[in-house]
């Protein structure tokens, strides 16, 4: 019989009565349909904005009907280090 000591010293992530870290819940869009009174509960394609998880359909740029930002580099040329 192992001891939770045991399982952590072997590397483990272990936590007795919690699931182990891939059963965590997959993220699902919470925005509000207000003509049908839900929200949209979709799961596939499910980011965090500012305002919460959204699916493709109903991101910050989706709702405004503009296209998505294409990812760039993530920092700007002008702000390399000095050398």
């Amino acid at each position: 019989m192992t001891t939770a000591h045991q399982t952590a010293a072997a590397g483990e992530d272990y936590t007795p009565g919690r699931p182990a870290q891939n059963d965590k819940p997959r993220p699902e869009c919470r925005h509000w349909i207000g003509a049908e009174r839900h929200h949209c509960k979709a799961v596939d394609g499910v980011r965090l904005y500012v305002t919460g998880p959204r699916c493709s359909a109903h991101t910050p740029a989706a709702l405004q009907g503009k296209p998505e930002v294409p990812p760039g580099p993530g920092w700007p040329i002008h702000r390399q280090e000095a050398t």
